[in-house]
């Protein structure tokens, strides 16, 4: 077989590179940081900081700094939370702009050996945890410019990922990534909390359009609480003749909007965050070398050949050469927890929060879109396996069963994500009247039983916005 010279090149690099990389072991990223998830049940956001360090370094600095920015934000410590986040942020930026030389050992070894960069829903809900810890500190005007940001830094992230994307229906498939009506959403009642109206409005609008484009995405219509924001908004602020285009072309997203628990001029925004995020899980595939597949006059050639391979249905009656083994990243299972919605009552309302956002389903969608070229790349490295392994082969075939041995134990997938993320945000609203009010907080199961209760006392100003987030681990 005539192999092309990257190859070869990479044939005479395999053995020693591959050899480090089987010495570390198999373990997954996330099975070897699962306990993070245990000590934030717990509420030991020490050990969970311990965690974080004892394993800091390396190509996963960005999660390092991702999970400690959150452990940080949960245990109050909102400054220093927002200094990690800042790091996260400054590096995910340098991160998208470097590594060719990584590239090169990522074809040799595997995905690990680059640095992490973030998926784009993770580095979006960055300036969303900023936030609310910039909230928490009383800076408002900081939480809207993490507001802003939060939209932004989404559509940049995909637009960064789409330029390696080769396949134009994967490309396609990422630019539905690109919205979140829960961001513009949460913006447009940070501008409307400040006055800023025309923001507010246009952050509505925004959050109703992807909303409605995103259905298949989260699988969640839009809010209810939505609706009466576009049309109270929109009615007294000058946007009458939009609203009466969304009302005819988008019915649904006034269905219900009817005022609940009275005319209060105050409003209480709580966003409930449950479970925990689907993880990525690693699978191992077998595909099979055939007989005529020496044909193919390059590896790129020959690896788009056998993504195909992969689809639903393929078969051949060919004769199988060889039967080429890789691993690839698939979706887990989230996390749903005991808590899937919280009631908030006081003396004058009641409200139930309502499904926002569903971050597995956006991981789940990202991973789809990303599949295409992550088989490319796959099989572009596990055909330099193989031509490494037939030379040595043909020299002594004890040497080639034993690089083919170290192939396969260094084939492991990238399954590095953002652990410490909830499965699902939902969000409550309550409309009370200028004052003091102890609300009662309930945290609600799938079947509407109360499992923890909370009392929360809020101060109301005239026109008045509090926002509370609260993470039911377990």
């Amino acid at each position: 077989m005539r192999w092309s010279a990257s190859i070869r090149t990479g044939a005479a690099r395999l053995v020693p590179a591959i050899a480090l990389v089987a010495a570390a072991g198999c373990a997954t990223y996330v099975a070897s940081n699962l306990e993070l998830r245990t000590l934030l049940e717990a509420q030991d956001y020490q050990d969970a900081l311990a965690r974080i360090e004892a394993r800091a370094g390396g190509r996963d600095r960005l999660l390092e700094l991702l999970q400690r920015g959150h452990v940080l934000h949960y245990a109050g410590r909102y400054d220093e939370s927002n200094v990690a986040f800042q790091q996260a942020e400054d590096l995910a930026g340098e991160l998208y702009t470097r590594s060719v030389s990584q590239q090169a050992a990522s074809l040799i070894v595997n995905d690990l050996t680059i640095d992490y960069r973030g998926k784009p829903f993770e580095l979006a809900m960055v300036p969303f945890y900023r936030a609310f810890n910039y909230l928490s500190l009383g800076d408002n005007d900081a939480a809207q410019v993490e507001a802003r940001k939060a939209t932004v830094a989404l559509a940049d992230a995909v637009e960064a990922t789409i330029r390696e994307i080769d396949r134009p229906e994967d490309r396609a498939a990422a630019r539905k990534l690109q919205d979140s009506g829960f961001l513009h959403w949460f913006s447009g009642m940070l501008f409307e909390s400040d006055g800023a109206f025309n923001d507010a409005f246009v952050a509505y609008r925004n959050a109703a359009r992807a909303y409605l484009a995103g259905v298949d995405l989260t699988g969640l219509a839009p809010p209810t609480d939505l609706g009466r924001d576009l049309e109270r908004v929109g009615l007294a602020y000058g946007f009458r003749d939009e609203v009466d285009a969304l009302r005819s072309t988008s019915p649904e997203l006034f269905a219900g909007t009817e005022p609940e628990g009275g005319d209060g001029s105050g409003e209480v925004v709580f966003v409930l965050e449950s479970g925990w995020i689907a993880p990525r899980d690693q699978v191992i595939l077998n595909v099979p070398i055939l007989s005529f597949d020496r044909r193919y006059s390059s590896n790129e050639d020959w690896a788009r050949e056998l993504v195909n391979r992969t689809s639903p249905g393929w078969s051949t009656d060919v004769d199988i050469e060889y039967w080429l083994t890789v691993a690839v990243p698939k979706m887990g299972q989230p996390v749903r927890g005991p808590v899937t919605e919280i009631r908030l009552s006081s003396a004058r309302s009641a409200a139930t929060s309502r499904p926002a956002d569903d971050l597995s389903r956006r991981a789940a969608a990202t991973l789809d879109a990303e599949r295409g070229q992550i088989l490319f790349k796959t099989f572009t490295r596990a055909l330099v396996k193989y031509a490494a392994t037939e030379a040595a082969s043909r020299e002594d075939a004890t040497v080639g069963a034993v690089v083919n041995l170290l192939g396969a134990l260094s084939e492991r997938a990238d399954t590095r994500c953002w652990l410490t993320l909830p499965n699902r945000l939902s969000v409550a609203r309550l409309h009370l009247p200028p004052g003091r009010h102890e609300l009662q907080v309930d945290y609600l199961d799938a079947t509407g039983r109360v499992v923890h209760s909370e009392t929360e006392v809020v101060e109301i100003a005239d026109g008045g916005w509090i926002f509370l987030n609260r993470r039911a681990f377990s």
